[in-house]
């Protein structure tokens, strides 16, 4: 893991597949399911791109607090983005997906953690679509992205050619 907080090139941007109403996107990281599952977590303030994907922009804190997905801007005021459905660690994390809109049907958001040969570990987000994103404040995650910056922030993708 001694390409953590490295300057890794981001990986290229690769539009998520879809199945259904569903969208998944996957990628292979050299480190093991434990340090890529603790990186996720646990240190998800330091890499999440709340630059375009939060609330409340730059300044702000995300963070797995209790049995929800949380984001904290500068001032305090905190918004629940998604409850922890299931947490199994360091396999899996299923997540409700409601940016705090009760009003609305949550989304089904997993992620999940799969050993790979040689310490590397193949992390994938399964994740529904939104119908009608007008119908909903806040935003929308661009997942792709968001995938796309926690491989960064664990040293980059491992080339399976």
């Amino acid at each position: 893991m001694s390409d953590i907080f490295s300057h890794a090139s981001e990986p290229d941007y690769v539009e998520a597949k879809e199945i259904g109403n569903r969208r998944s996107e996957s990628l292979v990281i050299g480190t093991s399911v434990v340090h890529a599952f603790d990186g996720f977590t646990d240190a998800v303030h330091l890499w999440w791109p709340v630059g375009t994907e939060s609330s409340f922009g730059e300044g702000s804190h995300v963070a797995f607090l209790r049995d929800h997905l949380v984001e904290e801007s500068e001032d305090g005021e905190e918004v629940i983005w998604a409850d922890i459905v299931d947490w199994q660690s360091p396999a899996r994390i299923q997540l409700e997906w409601t940016l705090g809109q009760e009003s609305h049907v949550p989304l089904d958001v997993e992620i999940r953690f799969d050993p790979g040969t040689d310490s590397s570990c193949r992390v994938t987000i399964a994740f529904d679509q939104i119908q009608d994103v007008q119908s909903i404040s806040g935003f929308d995650c661009d997942w792709p992205l968001i995938l796309a910056r926690f491989a960064r922030f664990m040293g980059g993708t491992l080339s399976l050619d």
